[in-house]
């Protein structure tokens, strides 16, 4: 097969797949009709050409001759040989055009109805001796064109066919599928969905794509639970967007909501899934549109409240019982005219049953919050997520604003239920106590993580207070969910107390994360530098000398790089910041970025930071994010860990910048050296340990940069402790033990 005939693309000729009927007709045609005429029009100027010469020649031939000869002319001679030329011209014309031209064209026309038949049409030799193994050459060629378009017509059926068993199957099982199904995209239109979502969602007929899927379902959990997916592919966040440092094995890109129909008669069970196009080399995955996957939980809800009826009536149905059992107990202790014998043994079945009574007071408590919490939708979260998520509810109306601050930790909850409650708790709070800046932290106790509600104050609020607040239905909750539902769900409780100094908080505390993070080989440590040209600063002049600790700005802050050693052309491939204002860890305030670095990465150095050659390539340089990273440090002193490392990186890269990094800077691990000894360790992970600070997202620069601006705050209170109060005090300290260190060296 030639490559024109096999190729569908290249010879329009062969084309089977543009006009398996007609192209090959039209291409044979035309040239047909054109060949044709050019030659009737140019062979008869030709032949007559040939005629006229040859007849001049026969007439003038003899005549010529007899000049030269000195003969007589014999002009009947000349007349014969041109009547004899003119003959055998026309002759020859005659032959040329009907056996030649004339075959040649009927040869076309048949090889065009053979090219349009059917398969084994073919053009007969007998009829075009003339024409040699052209017809023979045809018919191949006709025979090729025919084996041609019947394996596309075979492929295009089996496709075809291949297409249909696909589609009847994605059919059948999105029908037989007792989860509704529905694809939308980014403006909540429905692009697909099957029997059962109309069957959930209580309607008949076609539920119409590209109708608004808010106009059947709440919009509120739907919502709340696409800002959640979104935000896990933000950029430039930590490693979480990227990859779970937890080690978790459940999808990153899924997650689970409790919705309701527009009208309130079913209460729905969703999981949403991104639908996320691939981006281009270092850029951010685009979402391009969303799944939802429903189930009906209203009869398991209902089920739920039938047994929050039988448990409620067993326990706080039996505290009148128990509070009888008691007084009669009292009422015996106030009357000892009972004989001695009889009342001991009075006394001892009453108090044996109300042992009995509060024990099973107890274990169907325990049995009912179990089962409570155990039939509601959980998952694991992140609390910077979910922090942020509150705050981003609260700060875009106008009463008050939240900002997360603290390290974040893992929990397990319900994310739409949680986020609804705080926001809720804030703007009771506010109400309440006129305040309308608050913070939001997570801190890690015992077996619960705590979310913290803080603002500026010295009244806790009252319990009653909190009690009454329990049975306020939430603010877009489903089903009349009351704060006292969600807590219920998450086995948890309120109260309010004295936080730090000057701060009152309300706390919630929850369960920690199901998964736990898996075991990592702890990497080789940074290489320590007591470089002290860059760490023996001078004592500030200025007015920020007297100010205390707590009331500076800081930015904590890390680094990522190819290797260990910056002289050696070492380079940064990522650098993250985290704002500290007022001995507040601000983590709404942050920096992170990726780095070209124009080389490429230690091999050794990629398990330590995940960071791999492609995930930079298409990063800017450091010309472009040192900066903006300089701007984002603006009026703040430096904190880092080993600063003398990262602040190597940074010098170096001064003169391409052609900015200078003369921060004030304070080394965490030098102030472990001034608090500690030097006896104790004083890498990150020893410190927090020490501390009691969990480590989360550990090796990346945005998490070290957060650990450190907490290690940092507790660090502030040790130096408090020990009278050291300024920046001042501090780096007077700190020169010394450089001093001192260097003495070390020299001996």
């Amino acid at each position: 097969m030639t490559a024109g005939l096999s190729d569908p693309v290249g010879d329009p000729v062969g084309d089977p797949v543009g006009d398996p009927a007609g192209s090959v007709g039209t291409a044979a045609a035309a040239p047909r009709d054109t060949a044709t005429l050019l030659v009737r029009r140019l062979v008869p100027p030709v032949f007559g050409a040939a005629a006229a010469a040859l007849i001049g020649t026969a007439l003038a031939g003899p005549t010529l001759l007899a000049l030269l000869f000195d003969q007589p002319s014999p002009g009947g001679l000349a007349v014969l040989s041109a009547v004899v030329s003119a003959a055998v011209i026309g002759g020859l014309w005659w032959l040329v055009d009907r056996r030649l031209i004339q075959a040649a064209a009927t040869l076309a026309g048949e090889a065009g109805l053979a090219a349009h038949g059917r398969p084994g049409a073919s053009i007969s030799y007998d009829r075009f001796p003339e024409l040699g193994a052209l017809p023979a050459t045809v018919n191949q060629l006709v025979a090729k064109l025919h084996d041609a378009r019947t394996d596309t017509d075979r492929m295009v059926a089996a496709t075809t066919r291949q297409i249909a068993e696909q589609s009847n199957q994605l059919a059948a099982i999105l029908r037989d599928l007792h989860e509704g199904v529905l694809v939308m995209n980014l403006r909540h239109q429905i692009l697909l969905y099957n029997q059962s979502a109309l069957t959930l969602l209580n309607l008949s007929g076609d539920l119409g794509l590209g109708r608004d899927l808010f106009q059947v379902l709440v919009d509120d959990p739907v919502l709340h639970t696409f800002e959640q997916l979104a935000l896990r592919l933000r950029p430039g966040r930590d490693r979480v967007d990227r990859a779970d440092p937890l080690g978790r094995t459940g999808d990153p890109g899924t997650a689970r909501f409790v919705g309701a129909t527009i009208d309130g008669r079913t209460l729905l069970e969703g999981r949403m899934s991104l639908i996320v196009k691939p981006a281009a080399k270092g850029e951010p995955p685009a979402i391009t549109g969303y799944v939802v996957t429903i189930s009906d939980i209203t009869q398991e809800l209902a089920e739920l409240g039938r047994r929050d009826a039988l448990f409620r009536d067993a326990t706080e149905g039996l505290r009148a019982p128990v509070g009888n059992l008691r007084a009669m107990l009292e009422t015996l202790v106030d009357h000892p005219e009972l004989a001695g014998d009889a009342r001991a043994d009075f006394e001892r079945a009453m108090i044996a049953e109300c042992a009995v009574v509060s024990e099973r007071l107890e274990r169907i408590s325990t049995d009912y919050r179990t089962a409570v919490s155990g039939t509601w939708p959980m998952s694991d979260i992140h609390s910077g997520n979910l922090a942020a998520l509150v705050a981003s509810r609260a700060n875009a109306r106008t009463g008050h604003t939240v900002t997360p601050v603290g390290l974040a930790h893992w929990l397990h909850g319900d994310s739409h239920g949680l986020v609804t409650l705080l926001d809720v708790l804030t703007a009771r709070i506010a109400a309440d106590t006129g305040h309308t800046e608050f913070d939001l932290a997570a801190e890690v106790e015992g077996q619960w993580v705590f979310l913290d509600i803080l603002w500026t104050g010295d009244q806790p609020i009252p319990s009653a207070t909190l009690e009454g607040w329990k049975d306020a239905p939430l603010v877009g909750g489903l089903g009349g969910l009351t704060v006292a539902d969600v807590l219920r769900h998450h086995k948890s409780d309120l109260w309010s107390d004295r936080g730090r100094a000057g701060q009152v908080r309300v706390r919630l505390p929850l369960p920690p994360a199901e998964t736990r993070p898996t075991e990592i080989a702890p990497p080789p440590p940074r290489p320590e530098f007591y470089d002290f040209s860059l760490l023996s600063q001078p004592v500030p002049t200025d007015r920020s000398r007297r100010t205390r600790l707590r009331d500076l700005t800081f930015t904590a802050f890390d680094t990522e790089t190819t290797g260990l050693w910056p002289s050696d052309g070492d380079e940064i491939i990522q650098i993250a910041a985290v704002r500290i204002v007022n001995s507040r860890l601000l983590t709404g305030e942050t920096f992170s970025a990726l780095i070209n670095p124009k080389r490429p990465i230690r091999p050794e150095t990629i398990p330590i930071h995940g960071i791999t050659d492609d995930m930079v390539a298409d990063r800017p340089a450091a010309d472009v994010v040192l900066p903006q990273f300089h701007a984002f440090t603006a009026g703040s002193v430096l904190v880092a860990h080993n600063a003398a490392f990262d602040l190597k990186f940074l010098r170096l890269k001064e003169p391409v910048i052609g900015l200078r990094f003369n921060h004030r800077i304070l080394d965490t691990m030098l102030l472990s050296l001034m608090l500690q000894g030097e006896g104790a360790l004083h890498n990150l992970d020893a410190i927090a340990a020490r501390l009691g600070i969990e480590v989360v997202d550990r090796h990346t620069a945005l998490g070290d940069a957060l650990l450190t601006g907490a290690i940092f705050l507790r660090m502030v209170d040790m130096l408090e402790e020990r009278g050291i109060t300024t920046l001042e005090e501090t780096l007077r300290e700190a020169n010394i033990l450089l001093e001192l260190k260097a003495r070390e060296q020299a001996f």
